[in-house]
């Protein structure tokens, strides 16, 4: 276990790699007029089309508010098509519109890019462990953060 100033500082290199991460995504983004925020809902609407907005609630662990004002953003850019259900009226549906799909390859090449840089320095066969520690990380805050952890 480490100092207490040691275990300060992974809050605080997280905290930067996030910041200027989102700052290169958002700059690489700007011409579709998306930030860093949106363009995770074009990736998964394009690997499951017809996804309720329940269930992209449930894969990003944010605040269904921040879900539904992104979407309701992406609807509006012409991005993501919302229908209601017709099994279940109170169920929407999202997927891409055509012009959505046109620019899902952009938005990966984009992505990686800023990986890429990111990963630079790090040697490819750590790639896959390094990202496999930042999951469990970003899950064990989440389970930290859960009401029902709180019980």
């Amino acid at each position: 276990m480490g100092t207490a100033a040691n275990d300060s500082d992974i809050l605080k290199w997280l905290s930067i790699a996030n910041r200027y991460t989102r700052i290169a995504l958002d700059r690489r983004l700007q011409p579709y007029r998306l930030n860093a925020s949106m363009y995770y809902y074009i990736l998964r609407l394009h690997e499951q089309p017809r996804m309720t907005q329940d269930k992209l609630i449930s894969l990003t662990y944010l605040n269904p508010s921040n879900v539904t004002r992104a979407v309701n953003q992406l609807v509006n850019l012409g991005y993501v098509r919302k229908r209601q259900s017709k099994n279940d009226r109170r169920v929407y549906e999202l997927s891409l519109t055509k012009k959505g799909e046109r620019i899902y390859p952009e938005i990966v090449k984009l992505r990686q890019a800023v990986a890429d840089a990111l990963l630079v320095d790090v040697p490819v066969a750590d790639h896959d462990a390094l990202v496999a520690q930042i999951q469990q990380l970003a899950l064990r805050a989440v389970a930290n953060e859960t009401p029902s952890s709180a019980e």
